[in-house]
This record gives structure tokens, C-alpha cells and sequence, in this order.
């Protein structure tokens, strides 16, 4: 399964992917996550691991996951090594309104007969739902808006999955 979604954030490309490529700031705007912790010496970029804990629809799992195909002010990959099996996509790009990032994120279920009935049903909307929350989060740090994550900003959200 595979869920996709942009955003234009009003800020420059080298301030954004400073900021999101940061994991100590990832439980701040990604909706869902939180006690993240480096598993190598590797704190950024290519090999580096983090284990942290992830809640779907309410219920807390333990995930670990490795960066791959790390480009700086570019983007990277996020594969799973330990939880539920998922393949993350983060992608920056210059924009004419400052920084257009796209997130992506595959995913499988371990469970081959009701998986895609339970994807369907309620996992597929609660993933679109957490992955433009977040995104709207990362919005606002750079929009300044005062309020709460999430709140309004000037940029959009671009559905592409």
C-alpha cells in the first residue's frame, strides 16, 4: 500500500530540510511519533537508525528504521528494520513559494487475508489523515503562525496518492 502528499512550505530549502532532516525535531511536527533515539553513531545522513515509538489509530508499536539514499537539501529514504514493515520517501525540492516537500510512505500488513479489507476500511484514511497533519505541523513552525501545529498557513497541501 502506498500513500503519498505534498506540501509548499514558505521558507527556503536549505532552512526546511535543515529543520525536518533534524530527528530531534521530528516528534514536534510528525503527528503520531514520539521518543525517537539513535541506534548507531551515525546520527544523520546515510546508515543512521532511530528507534522510536509509533501509535496507530491509538495502539503504541516499536519501530526502528534506517536512512538510505541520503542526499543533503535533496531528501532521503526511510526503511524499516525492526516494526511494521515500511518503506518512507522524503523529498525536497526549491519552489517558487520557497520549498515544495513531498512525503511518501509504502507499507505492508502482516495479516495476507484481512490486510487489504483493514487497509480499505480504516488504515489507508487514518495514514492520509496522520501524513497531512504532519505535514500541515511542519507548515506552521516555518509560517510562524503562533497557534497550534497544524494550524492555518499560506502554503497548501498537494494529495498525490
Amino acid at each position: 500500500m502506498q500513500i503519498e502528499d505534498s506540501i509548499v512550505v514558505a521558507a527556503p530549502l536549505n532552512e526546511v530540510f535543515a529543520y525536518a532532516s533534524d530527528w530531534q525535531h521530528w516528534a514536534e511536527w510528525f503527528k503520531g511519533v514520539s521518543d525517537f533515539r539513535p541506534t548507531t553513531a551515525i546520527e544523520r545522513g546515510n546508515g543512521a537508525r532511530y528507534a522510536y515509538r509509533a501509535s496507530l489509530m491509538g495502539i503504541p508499536a516499536s519501530v526502528e528504521t534506517e536512512i538510505a539514499d541520503f542526499v543533503e537539501n535533496g531528501g532521503w529514504t526511510g526503511v524499516s528494520v525492526r516494526g511494521m514493515a515500511h518503506r518512507t520517501s522524503w523529498r525536497f525540492e526549491p519552489h517558487a513559494e520557497g520549498t515544495r516537500f513531498s512525503y511518501g510512505m509504502e507499507y505492508q500488513l502482516a495479516l495476507p487475508l484481512l490486510g487489504p479489507a483493514l487497509d480499505a476500511l480504516l488504515l489507508r484514511r487514518h495514514w492520509r489523515r496522520t501524513i497531512k497533519q504532519s505535514l500541515s505541523n511542519l507548515q506552521a513552525h516555518f509560517a510562524g503562525t503562533g497557534g497550534e501545529p497544524g494550524g492555518p498557513s499560506a502554503a497548501t497541501s498537494h494529495p498525490a496518492g
